[in-house]
């Protein structure tokens, strides 16, 4: 079974992409998904992550569960980018062992994997092709700052820490331009066609 690496930076609208495959009925791994479901739940991301940040990195939540402190990890890793990568080097290979025993289930021509940091992580090495999405930075900026409700210069932090498109678009098969919704799924229908004839 073939699999397709979907990325791009943040703001791109990847999952918006990526959910047009999954009305194809492809599936679909979105790794960001997986990495907070195991920093939540996964006893030994959990201890590591304890390690890394400290104990202020989980708090209660009021049902009394210790769920993960998002706001402290994110002040900590975006500022320091060698606590991210620490960080990064607790969660992906947890989140690349799931991904091997989620793929073993899957009965189709190809999986999605959808990751922000694709390259950065090495995930693509895993990948026979890779998708990238990519928006004006303008547009990715209205996003995330709508979404996230943060500010421009958080959004900024973010993206210095992943590739830029150009650096993407190199080790890329194909390309979408996500700026019209409208004109997606004809952009993703003529990409599944490709992938289901090579």
């Amino acid at each position: 079974m073939k699999i397709i690496g979907l990325t791009g930076g943040i703001g791109s609208g990847k999952t918006t992409v990526a959910k047009e495959f999954e009305k194809l009925n492809i599936p679909l791994f979105i790794a960001d998904n997986i990495s907070k479901k195991l920093l939540a739940t996964d006893e030994t991301v959990i201890d590591a992550v304890k390690t890394l940040l400290g104990e202020q990195s989980y708090i209660g939540d009021n049902a009394g569960k210790l769920v993960p402190n998002k706001k402290f990890i994110a002040s900590k890793v975006f500022s320091d980018q060698e606590l991210l990568s620490s960080l990064n080097k607790i969660l992906h290979p947890a989140v690349r062992q799931y991904f091997d025993n989620w793929i073993k289930e899957q009965n189709a021509p190809y999986v999605i994997y959808e990751a922000a940091i694709l390259f950065e992580t090495k995930g693509n090495e895993i990948c026979d092709q890779i998708i990238l999405v990519t928006a004006s930075l303008k547009e990715r900026y209205r996003r995330v700052m709508a979404r996230d409700k943060v500010t421009e210069e958080e959004v900024r932090l973010r993206m210095s820490k992943q590739w830029s498109d150009s650096q993407r678009i190199m080790l890329s098969d194909f390309v979408i331009i996500n700026e019209d919704l409208q004109e997606l799924g004809g952009f993703v229908r003529s990409i599944h066609d490709v992938l289901l004839k090579n």
